[in-house]
């Protein structure tokens, strides 16, 4: 009971520090948000299928995924050690996820996470306001970071990085440097764990003509392993800054017919929920479900049953771990494929 009490404290300073609007040294912190107007929004996008499918967001989940500690740096382990994933997710008209991910144990048992989370946007052709071509650009983003994670009295793990962030559109570019810091606590028995992180603490270095927001987070997450069954349930609690970050409009609200949103739904719209379920000693299939996401999508004339469910599975093949995920929006869904390669030969 103390643990988790000292997880909720931990958490109630970072939300206090969060809101005060200073950092260290008592300078304050200028373009942080957690609202959608925030700049580099592709630094919220999974870096791994499980991850997709476990609803886009999870801090929490108990195993040795190296894209989920690429969100949440205090999930390195030394289990980590000498692991390399990469990942593949194209979307629709061209536009491609890419990620590189490493992790490597150090002395004193430190574990070093790398990482460049890259987005490419495809070919999109320049016209004048007559609508005349006159050639085309390539827009990316990537991140380069770099995390630190270490091991305090057995069940408490810490953990933190640095981001390094660059965004390309033609001659519009911007870059900045972002910083994670992450907390996870599991339980004696293995069963159980929570974990609290805050995300994307950081400033534009470079800018066009003013700077731009970063997309501050502070997230909570809970996930729980069943003694007896083969299951795993995650809760993630996002955005925690803010109690209501849903886009309303009065006037546009009032000529569709919307309703406002409630109070319930904006509780509910911090919320991803997932669930892990284990086939024998390799096998897993995961679902997810992101509440903002489904609210986000299921217009009143648009209604969709799948928005905002994710899914996927994965399975082992001898130092090789491949990973399928899937999320589903409107008439569309994507596809996430992640293969983790372990280096070294581990024991069984």
């Amino acid at each position: 009971m103390r643990s988790i009490q000292f997880i909720f404290r931990l958490g109630f300073l970072f939300a206090c520090y969060f809101n005060s609007g200073w950092f260290i040294g008592g300078n304050p912190i200028f373009a942080q948000t957690t609202a959608g107007n925030a700049v580099y929004q592709f630094l919220k996008l999974p870096y791994s299928a499980k991850a997709t499918s476990l609803g886009g967001l999870n801090i929490s989940s108990i195993g040795n995924d190296l894209g989920l500690a690429m969100t949440q740096p205090a999930l390195l382990s030394t289990n980590l050690d000498g692991e390399l994933q990469v990942s593949v997710k194209p979307y629709f008209a061209g536009i491609q996820q890419y990620d590189l991910n490493g992790a490597n144990k150090l002395k004193s048992d430190w574990v070093v996470g790398w990482g460049v989370h890259y987005m490419d946007y495809g070919s999109i052709a320049q016209t004048d306001i007559m609508g005349n071509e006159y050639g085309s650009i390539n827009p990316n983003e990537y991140s380069i970071q770099v995390g630190i994670a270490k091991t305090y009295r057995e069940y408490f793990h810490f953990g933190t990085q640095i981001k390094f962030i660059q965004s390309n559109y033609g001659p519009f570019r911007s870059n900045g440097v972002a910083m994670d810091v992450g907390v996870r606590y599991l339980t004696p028995n293995g069963l159980s764990q929570w974990s609290i992180l805050l995300q994307n603490v950081g400033t534009q270095l470079k800018y066009f003509q003013e700077k731009e927001e970063l997309p501050l987070n502070l997230i909570l997450g809970w996930s729980k392993k069943l003694a007896n069954a083969p299951l795993q349930f995650s809760v993630t609690a996002e955005r925690l800054s803010v109690w209501n970050d849903n886009y309303y409009d009065i006037d546009f609200y009032n000529v569709e017919g919307y309703q406002k949103p409630g109070s319930l739904q904006n509780v509910f719209n911090h919320l991803v929920v997932g669930s892990q379920l284990y086939i024998g000693q390799s096998f897993e299939i995961d679902l997810g479900y992101h509440f903002a996401r489904r609210f986000e999508l299921n217009l009143p004339n648009q209604p969709n049953s799948l928005n905002g469910i994710s899914a996927g599975f994965s399975f082992p093949y001898k130092r090789v771990q491949f990973q399928y995920g899937t999320g589903f929006f409107q008439r569309n869904s994507y596809h996430h494929f992640t293969l983790q390669y372990a280096l070294k030969q581990k024991d069984d």
